[in-house]
């Protein structure tokens, strides 16, 4: 609620209480996302509230390192964003807005949380180690392999990386794999795991 919209319903500033904002329904849609989703063609998914806090409930139970600092670099029409900016701010983190190449200019604070596709681990590769998460990767958005995480994983051996899939329809991801610090980065596609908490899969054929 700001100066202009007060200035549409015809209502001053120093009027205004929170009294006058309807209640928020878990039914209400929190944001549109166009996305091709599974079918290739171009569509808007409506998420609603009660999915989207769901959603953060769980990413502030299961991404510890979302209380730290998070190193936003992706545009808000891409439901990555969501992690990376909501994430922490449910969680008592803070959000650093730059790009990747950005990331490590200034005197900001490394980022312990962060969130790429697998396009990205190329870039974070070449740029200083700085950019990257001290404490967790969120990777998603494409099948991972282990063959491009590989190299990146043995620069960062103590950091957490996560695999994440779900189509924009389930609310950002719904499934994930973790590799904690230790384990060996398989060889191939890396699993997308099992579903979150309160989520069911299922593997269907053609028919």
């Amino acid at each position: 609620v700001d100066e202009a919209w007060l200035a549409g319903v015809g209502m001053e500033a120093e009027a205004f209480s929170v009294d006058d904002l309807k209640p928020v329904g878990l039914s209400w849609p929190a944001y549109v996302i166009f996305t091709s989703g599974s079918t290739g063609r171009p569509k808007g998914v409506v998420v609603e509230h009660r999915s989207l806090g769901a959603y953060l409930v769980r990413a502030r139970e299961v991404y510890g390192d979302a209380a730290g600092v998070s190193l936003l670099h992706s545009s808000v029409s891409f439901d990555l964003t969501v992690t990376a900016l909501w994430g922490p701010l449910v969680s008592g983190g803070a959000v650093r807005v730059a790009d990747l190449e950005e990331g490590v200019a200034g005197s900001g604070p490394v980022a312990s949380l962060v969130k790429v596709t697998p396009s990205h681990l190329g870039l974070l590769e070449a740029l200083p180690g700085a950019v990257s998460s001290s404490g967790t990767l969120l990777v998603a958005g494409e099948a991972l392999r282990g063959e491009v995480l590989r190299d990146w994983r043995s620069a960062h051996p103590g950091v957490r990386v996560i695999n994440a899939y779900g189509p924009t329809e389930t609310t950002v991801t719904c499934v994930e794999h973790h590799l904690e610090p230790g384990v060996a980065v398989p060889s191939g596609v890396v699993p997308i795991g099992r579903p979150f908490w309160n989520t069911r899969t299922y593997v269907l054929d053609g028919a």
